[in-house]
């Protein structure tokens, strides 16, 4: 056993110094030689890590132990190892689509080194956040990783999409950063401490900790993208460079989660009213997440709608273990937690899926728009199958993934109305249709992308779809775990039974386990599945001894049929637009010729968000406006710069020594 825990330990070191040796490899004057060695580099640490955590208690039987190397600054605990396990596990892949991502970049003669710097940066400092014990060490990280998801976002500055877009992403980073400072500022005010595995705090001791709370939500909401603090995220992702996207939305938005859940270690149990504020919010953010995303042309921002979705679903499954704790009933606990807990890897596989596919797909046409797609199937039958994967998945459909997290979810809602009766069965009922509304608007925005980008015929002229096997591969093992999952959970929900356990269940309780018979599942899915397989073989063996007949696709009625006659996706999508157009800002743009010899004739349908139109765009408007008054500020002697910054520094210092 000793051996075992000093392999461990071994290998969690060691891989965060050759992922940190990687910039060295950097600099070599080849371009597409520092790429490749970089990224190799920082492939071989993430490997150990994630081999490291693997061998951890949360997986198998050893402890990590830092604490003679850190004093206490670094803390494995359950949720920091399960969490620090799925940001090693999504970057592997989208480490290993750079290799083929950045190449486009390489061709172009852009200076792509920088980049790569701060990705590894990024991937680093992400890991550095979920194990960190240490409030500043926690700030300092989550600085670093902001900054350097930021300075990697604006590979393409010249684009006047990404200033935009990387601004709501800026602007939105400090402001959260903020209102984490002040939430550590109470922490340590009603604790003396800085450390976190000293904060044990009461609702019963007054209002800092509601207040604590309220900054948790809001700080980390706005990382994760809850409604209404998501404005910046489809702002943001699309315009980012894909392998950048993919880990954005994959990962970097469930630091907000973490937060949430860490943040609930240090004051639980958490009153009623807690669930039901968090409650509220998801499934808010989820109906409108997916509505808001089946209005889109843009595959990325899609994409990035769909992430306010699925945070939304989490947050669902966080407000049922939130009413759990405060009834402490801990079957509710664990149905809760551990639907979210769950949905947090799940999304984080198919969703990095997704926008490592659309990448490929962008990489090849040149465009985001989906009205210009169709027909890819015929150039890359293989992507469009791993895209479909991602999309079933996504959408909560049996067999993979996302149906098993959501499921539990579901479970937490009737146990929720069997355990607390009164109004809560009505209550739950309400929000388990508002869930399953979602799942259908998913599968019919889902259907929406997949009809349109890959069947019918090409609208836009694609001479060569060129693909790459690091595509295949980074793919593949995202579309496999989405598989391995869906059919044989088993394992992974034992992981999160044990950081239900060991985290937020007090006590060797017998109900805290997510007490659900997977076998049954597993044979059912393998059963169909199997099934499927043999009908293949027959269907191919006939058509081996008959031929197969093939002829043109119906035409209903009209012959010569073009591009032009198959349906887009606004024309998709219009009916289920059109409930909710006042809140989508829903708008449609006729232009039809009345001439004796018409012209053609256009049409478009566009959406905004109704956050940043209406209350985020108006605020900083008004906040530039009140900041252009301010003009005795803008002085051309820089002596005036110094004394303002020295005034400033000497007012914060003044604060923390009354503080303190």
């Amino acid at each position: 056993m000793s051996n075992l825990i000093d392999l461990c330990n071994n290998l969690f070191v060691t891989s965060f110094v050759i992922q940190l040796l990687a910039i060295v490899f950097i600099f070599n004057k080849n371009n597409r030689t520092a790429i490749y060695s970089a990224n190799i580099v920082l492939l071989v640490g993430l490997t150990l890590g994630l081999a490291s955590t693997l061998s951890s208690a949360l997986f198998s039987s050893a402890e990590i132990s830092t604490d003679s190397i850190f004093s206490g600054y670094i803390r494995l605990d359950a949720l920091s190892l399960y969490f620090l396990f799925i940001v090693q596990l999504v970057a592997i892949p989208t480490t290993i689509y750079n290799f083929s991502y950045l190449q486009h970049y390489v061709e172009k003669k852009r200076p792509i080194k920088s980049f790569v710097v701060f990705y590894i940066f990024l991937i680093i400092s992400t890991q550095l956040i979920v194990i960190t014990n240490h409030a500043i060490f926690f700030l300092v990280s989550w600085e670093i990783m902001s900054l350097s998801s930021y300075l990697g976002m604006i590979l393409e500055r010249e684009k006047e999409e990404v200033q935009r877009g990387s601004f709501y992403y800026f602007a939105a980073s400090h402001v959260l950063i903020f209102i984490l400072y002040i939430m550590f500022f109470f922490l340590h005010n009603q604790t003396g401490s800085w450390f976190f595995s000293d904060y044990h705090l009461s609702f019963s001791t007054g209002i800092v900790v509601p207040t604590i709370f309220i900054l948790s939500i809001i700080g980390f909401g706005i990382k994760a993208g809850f409604m209404p603090f998501h404005f910046w995220l489809p702002q943001a992702h699309p315009v980012a460079p894909t392998v950048l996207s993919a880990f954005l939305s994959g990962v970097l938005i469930k630091m907000g989660i973490y937060g949430i859940l860490r943040t609930f270690l240090f004051i639980k149990p958490v009153p009623e009213w807690c669930g039901w504020l968090v409650l509220i919010i998801s499934i808010i953010s989820a109906i409108l997440g997916v509505w808001y995303a089946l209005a889109q042309h843009d595959i990325k921002r899609l994409l990035a709608y769909h992430s306010v979705e699925n945070i939304g679903i989490i947050g669902i499954g966080i407000g049922i273990g939130f009413i759990g704790s405060a009834n402490n009933l801990p079957a509710i606990q664990v149905l809760g937690f551990g639907g979210a807990l769950l949905h947090t890897l799940n999304h984080a596989i198919f969703k990095s899926l997704l926008f490592i596919g659309s990448g490929v797909v962008y990489q090849n046409l040149g465009t985001r728009n989906i009205e210009l797609m169709g027909g890819l199937v015929h150039r890359a039958k293989y992507i469009a199958l791993l895209f479909l994967i991602g999309s079933v998945a996504i959408s909560g459909i049996p067999p993979f993934n996302g149906f098993i997290s959501e499921f539990i979810i579901y479970m937490g809602f009737f146990n929720t109305a069997d355990e607390l009766k009164n109004y809560y069965p009505i209550l739950m009922l309400l929000f388990a249709v508002g869930l399953a509304f979602v799942g259908g608007l998913a599968v019919a925005c889902f259907t929406k992308v997949n009809s349109i980008m890959f069947l019918g015929s090409e609208r836009k002229e694609v001479k060569h779809f060129k693909t790459s096997i690091y595509d295949y591969i980074s793919l593949g093992i995202l579309a496999a775990l989405c598989v391995v999952i869906g059919f044989y959970p088993q394992p992974f929900v034992g992981v999160v039974n044990k950081v239900i356990s060991s985290s937020f269940i007090t006590g060797n309780s017998s109900s805290a386990l997510i007490d659900i018979d997977w076998l049954y599942f597993t044979i059912i899915f393998t059963s169909i599945a199997f099934g499927i397989f043999i009908l293949a073989l027959i269907k191919i063996k006939i058509e081996k001894k008959y031929g197969r007949r093939t002829s043109a696709a119906w035409g209903c009625g009209y012959n010569n049929l073009n591009p032009r006659m198959q349906y887009t996706a606004s024309s998709f999508a219009d009916e289920l637009n059109r409930i909710p157009q006042s809140v989508l800002v829903y708008h449609k743009k006729f232009e039809v010729s009345e001439t004796a010899f018409p012209l053609p004739s256009k049409f478009e349908s566009h959406s905004k968000d109704f956050v940043d139109s209406n209350i985020a765009m108006p605020l900083f408007n008004l906040l530039r406006l009140m900041v252009a008054k301010l003009k005795y500020l803008q002085q051309t002697d820089i002596r005036y710069y110094i004394a303002f910054i020295l005034i400033i520094i000497s007012i914060y210092s003044l604060i923390a020594f009354l503080w303190v």
